[in-house]
């Protein structure tokens, strides 16, 4: 009866070890898969027209940004969060939202840093976010952050405008939502009655900045600034360019070379502007222009940022190579951040290079 029961026992106890066995294995499995074996799934796209077999037929795929389809809807893929203005308490900034224009929806959001004992003038900054003309906003986390941050650095009235983006609008309808903006701004600051610009900012001291296509725009505002007188007169002080969107049809020196990748801006171009523009047109490569041209950027100091590993760097620089032997009657000053890639301050606020770049915006922004 005794050896019965411990054989039993025995086999009780193998059972219960090929079981340990086969839950440590599983255990392997799930913990020791190496974690980027894991491919996260793409973004899901939102439901379409269950009717319409157009509405999921991919007609452009501008990923990481946006998907079209045959349609005409469009799926953006990033740069659609939004957040509200108010009072930013780790600067002491403060912002509202206004309507420039009711019937297009041209918005802006504005920016006044905090009061420091007296109710001194302060310069004013006209921001357009980049996007690649498709993304973004002037009220999404990525921007408000960046501009409370500038605003409190540089002391700036600022005026970050929500233009209306492709392919639902496309080009040129941003830089004529821009120059509608901007024009607001300068008739404001001069006699109201929007009281942060009529009170609060200096008219003398207006400065047009943007970021990536924002920098295309921004650039582009300057230009037009020099054929069309803008309201009440104003003077474009400076231009901030910070990795600025531009391209061509022949790479510059350091640009790529590879054809399929020169193809893929090219065509984004085309989609952006609807095929109305060529690559070498003047609005997205300011080198095609003669020389004769460069003075027609109305402004008397230039700044362009550039980052090590970014595609749009080479243009930058020879941006600024070709503004500085065009015979224009003005200052031009460069930064570059080795090793970083494009608009990598907007991601990472608090990285030292990005403390850095900031320190420069703010040096452009208040000297005299």
């Amino acid at each position: 009866m005794v050896a019965k029961t411990r054989r039993q026992l025995a086999k009780l106890a193998l059972l219960l070890l090929a079981l340990l066995l086969l839950l440590a294995a599983i255990l392997l499995c799930v913990f020791l898969i190496p974690r980027h074996h894991r491919r996260p799934l793409p973004p899901a796209s939102p439901p379409g027209n269950a009717s319409n077999p157009d509405d999921s037929i991919v007609a452009f795929d501008f990923s990481p940004y946006l998907i079209m389809y045959k349609s005409g809807r469009v799926h953006r893929l990033d740069g659609t969060a939004r957040c509200s203005a108010g009072v930013d308490e780790a600067t002491g900034v403060t912002s509202k939202d206004v309507v420039l224009d009711s019937g297009t929806g041209l918005a802006a959001r504005m920016y006044l840093p905090p009061a420091l004992g007296s109710r001194r003038r302060h310069p004013v900054l006209v921001f357009y976010h980049g996007g690649a003309f498709v993304i973004e906003s002037a009220f999404t986390p990525l921007y408000h952050a960046y501009l409370n941050g500038v605003a409190a650095k540089a002391r700036v009235v600022a005026v970050s405008v929500e233009y209306r983006l492709a392919p639902e609008h496309r080009l040129p309808t941003a830089y004529d939502d821009s120059w509608r903006a901007l024009n607001w701004v300068a008739r404001n600051a001069a006699s109201g009655p929007e009281p942060w610009l009529r009170d609060r900012g200096n008219l003398s001291r207006l400065f047009v900045a943007g970021d990536s296509a924002g920098a295309n725009i921004a650039h582009n505002m300057a230009m037009r600034a020099g054929t069309e007188v803008l309201d009440g007169g104003a003077a474009i002080t400076g231009l901030l360019l910070l990795d600025p969107y531009f391209w061509g049809k022949q790479p510059v020196a350091g640009e790529t070379t590879d054809p399929a990748r020169r193809r893929q801006y090219e065509a984004t171009w085309s989609f952006i502007c609807g095929g109305r523009y060529g690559i070498d047109d003047p609005r997205v490569d300011p080198l095609s222009m003669p020389a004769s041209q460069w003075q027609k950027l109305a402004c008397s100091r230039v700044a362009v940022t550039s980052s090590g590993m970014d595609d749009f760097r080479p243009r930058g620089l020879a941006y600024a190579a070709a503004l500085n032997g065009s015979g224009w009657d003005g200052e031009i000053e460069q930064y570059e951040t080795p090793g970083e890639r494009h608009v990598y301050f907007l991601d990472r606020p608090k990285d030292p290079n990005s403390i850095k770049e900031l320190a420069f915006v703010t040096g452009f922004l208040t000297r005299e």
